[in-house]
This record gives C-alpha cells, structure tokens and sequence, in this order.
C-alpha cells in the first residue's frame, strides 16, 4: 500500500515504468481477490489512475464487482467544494470579463487545475482566445458549462476529476435568457450495458410586458444524452400562477437544484417552486409557506439540496430572523421549520463579519446542520452552524475573498465516492 500511494504522487515517465515493474513483481502474486482489497483503500484518483498500470489492473477496476467493494468500503464521503462566480453574469449583457468562475475547497483533492475547467479551452481546438466558460451545474460528479459567447451556445458536459468531457448539439432555439436544468443518472462500471446518462432543460425566460400577457403554455427544451438530440416538450398551467412562474430573471439562481430526481427551480415569482420530472415528463409548482414569500427586490433567500432533503431558507425583514425550512413527505407542498434565529443570536468568532451585510447562499450538500452565507462588508464565505448559533470561515485550504457588488452565484460541487464516466453520445443533425 505504502508502495502505491508513492507511486501516484505524480505523473512522470520514470514513475510510470516503476509502477510497471512491481506491479510484474509483486502484484502478478496476488488473487484477484486480494488485489482488489488493496486498490479499494485507496483514494479515489489515484485509484482510478491505476487503470494505467497494466491490462490487468484495468479490467478488475472496470468491473461492477470492484465499484461496489469501492463504495461500500468509502460509505461516508465529505468531499464537496464550492464553485463561485463572484462577477454575475446578465442576460442582456454578456461579457467574458464577467464570467470568471472560481472554486473553495476543502480538500487536497480540489487542488487539480481541471476543477477550474482551464482544461476545457485547452481540450476545445476552437478555442483560440482563452475564452471563459461559464459554469452552469452539476449532478453526480458531471458538470455542466458553456461557452456563452458563441453563437449557437455551446453546452459541455465535463467530469473535472477525469477530465473527460463532450460537447452537445445546438438547442433548437438560440435564446440564451433560460433557466437551466441538469440531471445525471451515473453508472459506473465501463462493462455495464447500462451506461451513464443526463439530461439538459431549458426554459426560456418570458419577455413581456405584463403577466397578463403570458401564455398558458410553458415550452421547455429537453437534450437526452441517450438519444443524443434535444426535444421540445410543451407544459400547460394547471393553474392561472403557474405560468408567471418564469416572468423576470433569478440571475442568482439560474440553474435548478436536484433532490430526488427531480429539478426545482427558484425564480422571482411569489407564486412557488417549478418541480419538473425528467423522467415522467411531468411539471408542477410547490407552494412556498405564506411566512417565507418573498417581495422580488428581496435578496437574502435561497434554495438548495442537503444531504437528500429540498431546502429553502430566508431572512424576514420584519423581525430580523433567518428561517431554514424543509420539504417534507415527498415533495408535496408541507413544510417543516427547521430553525430560526434572530440576527444578534448568532454568535462570530470572526470580528470583520459584519451580520447585517450577509446574504444566504446555499444549505451545506452533506452537513445539516450548516448554511453558507456570503458577507458584503467582508467579502467571504461564511459559515453557520445551526445547533451552536455560531458563525465562522470555514476550513478552505485557501483563504477566499471574492469581491462582487452582488451576491455571487453559488454552486455546491459533490464528488462521488466513483469517478462518473462521460457517456459519449450519437451526434444528429437536426436540420
């Protein structure tokens, strides 16, 4: 073991061949069985980069019997990070200055320069300028990222551990104001007949002048990676809410959270949550309590997925309390109150934040007990606990300071205790 953690410390030529010659003299004794119990202790690159060892190590490594041995051994797995884009994005003004994407993290791992998606323009033979891509989601170890300045847009679906990445077919329309879905159904042995798939939603964003004018159906563009094309689904309001839902633009909240199987996206409607089943093809909206409706200008809210719960929390300016709230029982309109805490309850170990100059952005994807706030006057992450009531930096390998006028987007990135495989996907044309 100790043999093999030196030898992935790196990536050179010499290192390679050494990994080669005790793999002949020493791993050619062992049984497949004992082989396998020592590749699943160790860490999920360099496990994965074993592969590279010999034809052998490759084949026992592809195999459903070794993912599974893998993941009931790392059960418990808190690597996450934080992807940021402290700069908004807008609609009707897209710059690349503008869509610089950042990442906070609080493991060794993230350390790899293809979580900051640099190796994207230099994979692209298109790419001649460096061009920014913008990060839209992720699910299940994939993210999803586009080159916005083009025209069509450019989607790609990456694998930032693997750096495997594909690029997807032009949407059937080439509005770039829409509300982004992206779902992963992640298989993990290359010898499956089942392969990984995903799909990408788009909902345009409706420009109109009033309401009143909207439409009662709703058209979403859907790419199934199986089928290797886009579909365009069409959705009538079973309610006259429903279609205000995507009337005005949630720059904060862009792309949908993923809990259940299922896409929920916030949008500056008072009206709820857009539920969309992928998979069923079904649309409904979830009512938010009367306590947290929000007024559009409000800023100090946010949706987000934790540890397989939907949550949605918010901060009233009537009586300076922050709520968390939780969806229960399935997704059905009954939530819970999870927590609630006036502003001068929280406690800081930290002198420069400032309590009145924090806005929420995201629930913890694997802690509970914690949400992340975002502090204006001090221009860091913070850190909320919510059994203690205390505030603090959290435990980033690096110190982050992100300067933004706004609120900065937010994107929770959870590695799988399995690398996902990029499906390669039939190339149509749709013409």
């Amino acid at each position: 073991m100790a043999e093999l953690e030196v030898m992935f410390d790196g990536s050179s030529l010499t290192k390679q061949r050494s990994v080669e010659s005790v793999s002949s003299s020493v791993f050619d004794k062992l049984t497949d069985e004992l082989l396998i119990e020592t590749l699943i202790r160790l860490p999920i690159k360099p496990a994965n980069l074993c592969k590279c060892v010999s034809i052998r190590f490759r084949s026992l490594i592809s195999t459903s019997y070794f993912v599974r041995c893998y993941l009931n051994h790392h059960q418990i797995n808190n690597s996450f990070a934080l992807y940021y884009q402290s700069k908004p994005t807008f609609h009707n003004m897209i710059r690349p200055s503008l869509m610089g994407i950042d990442i906070a993290f609080g493991f060794p791992i993230f350390e790899s320069p293809g979580f900051s998606l640099s190796f994207l323009a230099s994979s692209d033979s298109e790419q001649q300028n460096q061009e920014t891509f913008q990060y839209l989601a992720s699910n299940n170890g994939l993210v999803l990222c586009c080159a916005a300045m083009r025209r069509p847009i450019v989607y790609f679906v990456c694998n930032p551990l693997t750096k495997q990445w594909i690029s997807l077919p032009p949407p059937p329309s080439n509005v770039k104001t829409v509300y982004t879905g992206f779902i992963c159904n992640p298989q993990y042995s290359c010898n499956d007949d089942r392969k990984t798939s995903f799909k990408v939603v788009r909902i345009e964003v409706v420009k109109c002048e009033s309401p009143r004018q909207l439409s009662g159906t709703l058209k979403l563009e859907i790419f199934c990676s199986i089928l290797g094309k886009w579909a365009e689904e069409y959705f009538m309001s079973s309610s006259n809410l429903d279609h205000e839902l995507f009337y005005g633009w949630n720059y904060r909240c862009p792309s949908a959270v993923v809990c259940d199987g299922l896409l929920h996206w916030d949008t500056l409607s008072n009206c709820g949550i857009f539920t969309y089943d992928p998979y069923n093809g079904e649309c409904r909206t979830i009512e938010l309590p009367r306590e947290i409706r929000k007024p559009l200008w409000a800023l100090k809210y946010c949706l987000g997925e934790s540890a397989g719960c939907l949550r949605y929390a918010n901060f009233s300016w009537d009586d300076t309390n922050y709520r968390v709230w939780e969806l229960k029982n399935g997704g059905e309109s009954e939530w819970l109150l999870l927590h609630e805490v006036h502003l001068d309850e929280m406690k800081s170990t930290v002198e420069t934040i400032n309590k009145d100059c924090m806005g929420l952005l995201s629930p913890h994807p694997l802690d509970q007990d914690v949400v992340f706030f975002w502090c204006r006057s001090s221009c860091r992450i913070v850190e909320y606990n919510m059994r203690n009531k205390i505030l603090k930096l959290p435990c980033f390998l690096r110190d982050m300071k992100i300067i933004s006028l706004l609120s900065p987007m937010f994107f929770p990135f959870v590695l799988p205790c399995w690398p996902t495989t990029v499906p390669l996907i039939k190339q149509h044309d749709l013409s």
